[in-house]
C-alpha cells in the first residue's frame, strides 16, 4: 500500500509507504545463526610515569674555515639558518658547537683555533639569528678527531669544521 501527495491540515506534504515481502512458491532464504563472540575485557593497562630521557642529535654544519683562520667564510643550504628556527621553536633545545681543526701545527695551537671557530659560529647564532648565547656551548677539539686524512688539502679542509650537537629531553614511551 503506498499513499503519497497527500496534504496535512496545516499544509505540510505528507507521506505514507508499506511494503510486504512474501516469497511464493520457492524455498525461504536460510537464516544462519552465528554464534556470539564472548565479550573480550582488555586487561587493565598501568601506564607508569617515565623519568625523562635526554636525546641528542648531531648536526654537521659544514660551516667552511680557511687555514688557520678561525671566521665563518661560508655555510651551506642555509644550515645556521634551519637550526636557528629550530631553537626558536622549541626553547628546551641547547646547542653545543665543537670545533675542530686539521692537524697542521702545534697541537695548543689547534686546541685554541678549534674552540675560536666553535665561538665564532656561535656568536653568528647569537648577533645574526637572535638565540641566546646561554643556550649555545662552545668546545674546541684540535685535531683529535679528524674526519679525512690530513695528507691532502682537500682532506684538512673536511677536518676544519664546526659540529653542532642539539639536545634536548623528552619523556620515551616503550
Amino acid at each position: 500500500m503506498r499513499l503519497l501527495g497527500g496534504h496535512s491540515e496545516s499544509g505540510e506534504d505528507l507521506g505514507f509507504q508499506l511494503s510486504v515481502n512474501r516469497v511464493f512458491g520457492g524455498v525461504a532464504p536460510r537464516t544462519v545463526q552465528v554464534p556470539e563472540k564472548p565479550e573480550v575485557i582488555p586487561e587493565p593497562i598501568e601506564i607508569l610515569a617515565k623519568e625523562p630521557r635526554e636525546r641528542t642529535v648531531t648536526v654537521r654544519l659544514n660551516v667552511e674555515f680557511q687555514f688557520d683562520k678561525a671566521e665563518v667564510i661560508k655555510v651551506r643550504d642555509d644550515e645556521l639558518e634551519i637550526i636557528a628556527t629550530s631553537m626558536r621553536a622549541h626553547p628546551a633545545v641547547t646547542l653545543i658547537l665543537e670545533g675542530h681543526t686539521d692537524s697542521m701545527g702545534k697541537a695548543e695551537y689547534n686546541l685554541d683555533l678549534s674552540l675560536r671557530r666553535a665561538e665564532a659560529v656561535k656568536e653568528k647564532l647569537t648577533q645574526d639569528y637572535g638565540i641566546a648565547s646561554e643556550r649555545i656551548s662552545a668546545k674546541g677539539f684540535g685535531a683529535s678527531y679528524p674526519i679525512d686524512t690530513n695528507e691532502t688539502s682537500q682532506g684538512c679542509a673536511e677536518n676544519r669544521r664546526v659540529i653542532g650537537e642539539l639536545t634536548y629531553t623528552e619523556i620515551l614511551v616503550e
